[in-house]
């Protein structure tokens, strides 16, 4: 057997012996080796935060009742001191020096984790007993890419094969050494298993590169004159390394060292000063100093050469250390001040160390192990030194070196375990980087979770990296052992806020009191060099999806078809049920997974946690707890299935139990605040949960469910919903629309159910058809609920009538539930709307209910304002034949002038013949055939329909003449209060229409005096002989009648004398001359209007229809009226009169003066007629002269022209 050092050494007080030792058969000393570890564990431990609120990790027992000796003489128990796994082994190092091997079995049945059983028990062998923290198996290293183990047992180096612990290369054997590590966290794993795994062994006065191969046996490197280095982490050629004092940053290659800061800041204070110390031999003038270990280093020597190297080689540096300053936190020193060996050991060392000259070394083979010399003791001559005085032996604390990035590594520092600690991000240069971070006491223990310290495991770059340390923390007046935990990789101020604290155990009395800071506690924390997947049920638990019960609060019987959906929802929740951990803890004599718990269990703890009852089984939400939950994760995109459905449920409950306090907040007739409102609504519109779920806590809304084969949902959210619904009595809640009800429920859920009518036809909505046929069923039932207290009227702009109006127009997919709705709440008129939606477009329902609300059916909305004219319009663009003349004849009957126009509108898309429409209307509205025909008549000047018309007429007025004498008197005493007036007065045709009496019959008279006597041409297409036959009884009392039928009969003396004599009036028998009796009754404003400029009589007629009147005037008995009204005639209209024929009518009693308006005239007329035959004279006259002048020109221009006569 032989060590793994770099060959003898005459001079050297350190060289290792060989140690032969029998291989010893040990019993152990504990029962039931082979039986399953027992690992049922105690109450499941869980970090809380600051302020007590549940925390992220807890503990998962690996092993429990680890068989730990104790000792037959002092009685003292046994502890672990390491612990490791690799492939389902789990690899336990006691401080009686045993290594207990447990071996992993799948559990009895499917889906159960595995359990651990005893395998075997060895005891490395060692050179002799150590004590403190160096006693018993104080470290075991896996390589796993080799199957072997480093196990530091009493000081001595031993290698193993795994997972077996079958001894491997046992001649081997290293004494005198600290730890062995120092794996570059650089390198790969296929390049260990290739070329062999370097390992670093830290022996008392140096350190020892080594390389482990599977077949081959160890071979040295190179050493590094660098002694009591009990911790060591490598970054390639560079490693942070901790003595018994100080951390240092050392390049392995170059074997320069840089002083950081010492592990205590009382060891720089209380420790003597060091002699200097020379690492190696004076060799060739040193290379340019190197201010860092970056890649402005010096070129170093190839690792072809370094492997060459005999295993006694030179080493490459000749730089020294010199003492530094006694500050607690000295600075960094340059690369160019070399090497110092500590001349004190840690505490481990009984012996110091004094400075030697090392020769040379005898080299070897690369392939054979150096044979080493034999030393009695292992320990190294103590160097003399002149005493000092006596000081307070300062308290070691245990260094602490970890990797969280390739270029940076984390360090702690202190006074004392029970003090604060801090730790110091130091890089590749070895500045101090980052923040510091602070820990409750100085750390015991200290490992990273959620990053990768090795590069060839590549970590998630999203992920959060957390440090976590064994510290003590006092807990209600007492010290405990505790983990710490929080971020390394967040901002100081966010890192202290996010600290957790998992408890471990109390502290014994006094036992923090104790002299040895570096005393063992039997508590550590350790990365497994493989990770496991734990199995959890609460992730499949929550998002396994079950059926909701809706309606009944009972449990409804589960059919063959919902069993069958729960058994693949448990195995597709399954595959989110394993946790992935890679931190053990050891306490005791129980092994521990520390396990972050999934972000799901983590929130889904504290939204559970937020959900309270009171001690009568009120329930009650703490509100802040759910919006701190629902904050921290807001704007969080998931990166992977697991995560997506944990945000998802997360958000969802939070906005369920944040909408379940409005809830309460209603059942106890409080308004809640704007700000829970909001809070809740942000929360259901980023959760986007169901509807229908929310819909459960609303009644009557939750009528509204459409739920199909059902509801399916994360069982933690149906539980929840449970939760609320038993706690609440809902159907008590006061629907008070006005009041909380509709403040703090109703309004939410018809902006929520608003915004998820927006996602139609998007695609990723589960069970469409049943969602938002819900939807729309509860938007719809709301806004009815809203609108019932809206003024009755049209809708107004952003109003929830208008809001209604919108929801229909749109369409609903519950069309049947929503008649139900709109007939419940009677609002008739928006049913029309629904039912002329494009989607199910019914225009005899549109029709139909229209009718319903004209004849006078309850339409609670009252928006229906001009039914009529809306129900003529709407018939005026459909192209259903039939539809239109049932609802067009009903329509006319109902209000006949409106309704007729269906029938004679030429841009209705249904067009009538008038015989067919006037058929219709006399079947089914005979009173609208009379405004039919006057359309055809007046407005569209059909006048083959004026017989019908006039006769309609006729029989109107001569029905009631006929049968009511009073209409006869009235007619007669009309004629004699026009007489009776003085001019000037209006129209006989004008009093009557200003005196109008309200009855049909009078209105019908006025429009046949219209008719007949107007001047288009539908006057002259009726037959006026018939017509003057039916008039004939009743001439008294129709007058203007006679009068236009004797003007169109061409007795026009008859009908003047009537307008004279019988009605007295004047203007209009001096219209009638004027007009040749047309229009004479007609209503036109204006006294000649182009059509009757165009149908005026020549001037001769005229002249006889005056003289007519003339005598009619004359005939006057009224003297006065006589005089006057025959002078007014002459005056205005003596142009059309013969003065000698006037001045023999007129009487010799009358004076000049009467008629000298006529005279003037006539004399003016007759000197313009002189002077105009004269001026028709000179003008003829000189045409005459014109045309001789022409002539005589001709002659003289053609000349002469000879005619020869033929005989």
């Amino acid at each position: 057997m032989g060590s793994v050092d770099a060959g003898q050494d005459a001079d050297e007080h350190e060289r290792q012996q060989l140690v032969h030792e029998h291989e010893r058969e040990h019993e152990h000393p504990h029962a039931h080796e082979h039986e399953p570890a027992q690992t049922s564990p105690a109450p499941t431990p869980t970090s809380t935060t600051d302020d007590g609120s549940p925390g992220s990790y807890t503990t998962r027992t690996l092993i429990s009742h680890v068989p730990l000796a104790s000792d037959a003489q002092t009685g003292t128990r046994a502890y672990i001191t390491c612990v490791d796994t690799w492939n389902g082994n789990v690899y336990i190092g006691t401080s009686d020096g045993h290594v207990l091997h447990y071996v992993s079995i799948p559990g009895e049945h499917a889906g159960d984790p595995p359990v651990y059983i005893f395998a075997t028990s060895i005891e490395p062998p060692y050179t002799a007993a150590q004590s403190g923290a160096d006693a018993g198996v104080k470290q075991i290293l896996l390589l796993p890419s080799i199957s072997k183990a480093c196990i530091v047992c009493n000081g001595t180096l031993t290698f193993y094969n795994i997972p077996e612990l079958s001894p491997a290369f046992e001649e081997v054997k290293q004494a005198s050494c600290l730890a062995v590590g120092g794996r570059d966290r650089n390198g790969a794993a296929e390049d260990d298993s290739i070329n062999g795994t370097d390992v670093v062994i830290c022996l008392r006065q140096r350190l020892r590169l080594i390389r482990v191969g599977e077949d081959s046996r160890p071979r040295k490197i190179r050493d590094i004159e660098l002694g009591g280095v009990s911790v060591l982490e490598r970054r390639g050629d560079l490693a942070c390394v901790a003595d018994g004092h100080e951390y240092s940053l050392l390049d392995v290659v170059n074997q320069r060292k840089n002083v950081l800061f010492p592990i205590s800041s009382t060891s720089a204070s209380q420790s003597p000063p060091l002699p200097q110390l020379q690492l190696a031999p004076p060799a060739a003038p040193a290379r340019p100093a190197a201010r860092s270990f970056s890649s402005r280093s010096p070129v170093r020597q190839s690792r072809v050469h370094q492997r060459m190297t005999s295993l006694g080689g030179q080493p490459q540096n000749t730089g020294q250390l010199r003492p530094e300053s006694n500050s607690p936190f000295p600075p960094r020193r340059s690369s160019r001040q070399g090497f110092d060996s500590p001349a004190v050991p840690s505490s481990r060392d009984g012996s110091p160390t004094k400075a030697e000259a090392a020769p040379a070394p005898a080299t070897v083979p690369e392939n054979v192990v150096a044979e080493a010399s034999v030393s009695t003791s292992g320990q190294s001559a103590e160097v003399a030194r002149p005493p000092s005085p006596a000081k307070p032996k300062p308290k070691p604390l245990p260094p602490n070196i970890v990797t969280p990035t390739p270029d940076e590594f984390l360090l702690t520092t202190g006074t004392s375990k029970s003090d604060p600690g801090v730790g110091m991000f130091v890089n590749l240069e070895g500045d101090v980087v980052r923040g510091t971070i602070e820990f409750a006491s100085y750390p015991e223990s200290l490992v990273l979770h959620g990053v990768e310290q090795s590069s060839d495991t590549p970590s998630d770059p999203l992920r959060q990296g957390y440090v976590l340390a064994v510290v003590q923390r006092v807990y209600d007046g007492v010290r405990h052992r505790c983990i710490e935990i929080q971020r390394w990789d967040a901002e100081p101020g966010e890192a202290q806020r996010s600290k957790e604290w998992l408890p471990i155990e109390k502290m014994r009395d006094g036992e923090e009191d104790d002299g040895d800071d570096h005393a063992p506690s039997g508590i550590g924390l350790r990365n497994a060099t493989t990770a496991s997947d734990l199995s959890t049920t609460g992730i499949s638990t929550s998002l396994r999806l079950r059926k909701l019960r809706v309606g009944s609060k009972e449990v409804n019987a589960e059919g063959p078809a919902d069993l069958a959906r729960n058994t693949e929802e448990d195995k597709l929740a399954s595959r989110f049920g394993q946790v992935r951990a890679n931190v053990l803890l050891y306490a005791n004599d129980r092994v521990s997974w520390v396990l972050q718990e999934p972000l799901l269990i983590q929130l889904d703890r504290q939204l559970s946690a937020a959900m309270q009852r009171s001690d009568n089984g009120q329930p009650s939400i703490d509100v802040p707890a759910v919006q701190r939950v629902f904050n921290g994760i807001r704007g969080q995109e998931p990166r992977d299935e697991l995560e997506f459905l944990t945000l998802t449920y997360v958000r969802q409950k939070a906005a369920l139990l944040l909408f379940g306090n409005l809830v309460l907040q209603t059942a106890g007739g409080v308004i809640a605040y704007e700000h829970d409102k909001r809070r809740a609504e942000d929360a259901l519109t980023a959760g986007e949960i169901d509807p229908r779920i929310m819909l459960m806590l609303v009644p009557p809304l939750d009528r509204e469910i459409a739920e199909g084969s059902g509801i399916w949902l994360p069982q933690g959210l149906r539980d929840t919903i449970e939760w609320l619904r038993t706690g609440i009595d809902l159907d008590r809640i006061e629907r008070d629309i006005k009041g909380a009800y509709g403040d703090n429920m109703l309004s939410l859920m018809k902006r929520y159910l608003t915004t998820w009518r927006k996602k139609k036809g998007f695609g990723s909505v589960a069970d469409e058809s049943h969602v938002f046929r819900s939807v729309d069923a509860a938007l719809l039932h709301v806004l009815l609920m809203f609108d019932s207290n809206s003024p009755r009227g049209a809708a107004i702009p952003g109003s929830v009538r208008t809001e209604l109006y919108n929801v229909v127009d749109k369409g609903i997919d519950c069309f049947d539930r929503g008649i139900q709705l709109l007939e419940e709440y009677h609002r008739l008129y928006v049913l029309s709307r629904l039912y002329q939606n494009k989607q199910y477009r019914d225009i005899s329902k549109v029709l139909a209910t229209w009718r319903r609300i004209l004849e006078g059916e309850a339409d609670a909305g009252g928006e229906f304002i001009e039914g009529e004219h809306v129900m003529r319009e709407y018939l005026a663009k459909i192209r259903d034949v039939a539809l239109v003349q049932e609802y067009g004849a009903w329509l006319a009957n109902r209000n006949p002038k409106l309704g007729v126009q269906i029938f004679a509108d030429d841009a209705s898309r249904v067009q009538f013949e008038p015989t067919q429409a006037v058929a219709i209307l006399k079947e089914r509205a005979p009173e609208a055939v009379k405004e039919y025909l006057e359309h055809l008549v007046f407005g569209k000047n059909h006048v083959q329909y004026v017989n019908d018309l006039i006769a309609y007429y006729l029989d109107t007025v001569l029905v009631e003449l006929e049968s009511n004498h009073e209409s006869r008197v009235l007619l007669k005493d009309s004629y004699d209060i026009y007489r009776a007036q003085f001019p000037p007065k209006p129209t006989y045709r004008q009093f009557i229409t200003d005196n109008a009496v309200d009855a049909e019959w009078w209105h019908n008279r006025l429009r046949l005096l219209q008719l007949i006597g107007g001047s288009h041409g539908a006057a002259s297409k009726y037959d006026v002989h018939v017509l003057g036959q039916r008039l004939a009884p009743y001439s008294d009392e129709l007058v203007p009648e006679m009068i236009i039928l004797n003007g169109r009969e061409g007795k026009h003396e008859e009908a003047l004398r009537l307008l004279v004599h019988g009605l007295g009036d004047y203007d209009t028998a001096i219209r009638y001359c004027l007009l040749g009796g047309n229009s004479i009754f007609h209503p036109s404003s204006s006294f000649l209007n182009a059509p009757e400029r165009d149908a005026l009589p020549s001037k001769e007629a005229q002249s006889v229809l005056f003289n007519y009147l003339l005598d009619q005037f004359f005939q006057i008995q009224d003297v006065g009226e006589r005089l006057e009204r025959t002078a007014e005639l002459l005056d205005r209209f003596g142009g059309w009169f013969d003065v000698a024929k006037v001045l023999e009518l007129i009487p010799d009693s009358w004076s000049v003066e009467l008629v000298s308006g006529f005279l003037a005239h006539a004399f003016r007329r007759l000197i313009a007629e002189k002077n105009e035959t004269g001026i028709v004279k000179a003008l003829c006259s000189a045409q005459n002269m014109r045309k001789s002048m022409d002539a005589m020109e001709l002659q003289e221009k053609m000349g002469p022209v000879v005619v020869v006569l033929e005989p």
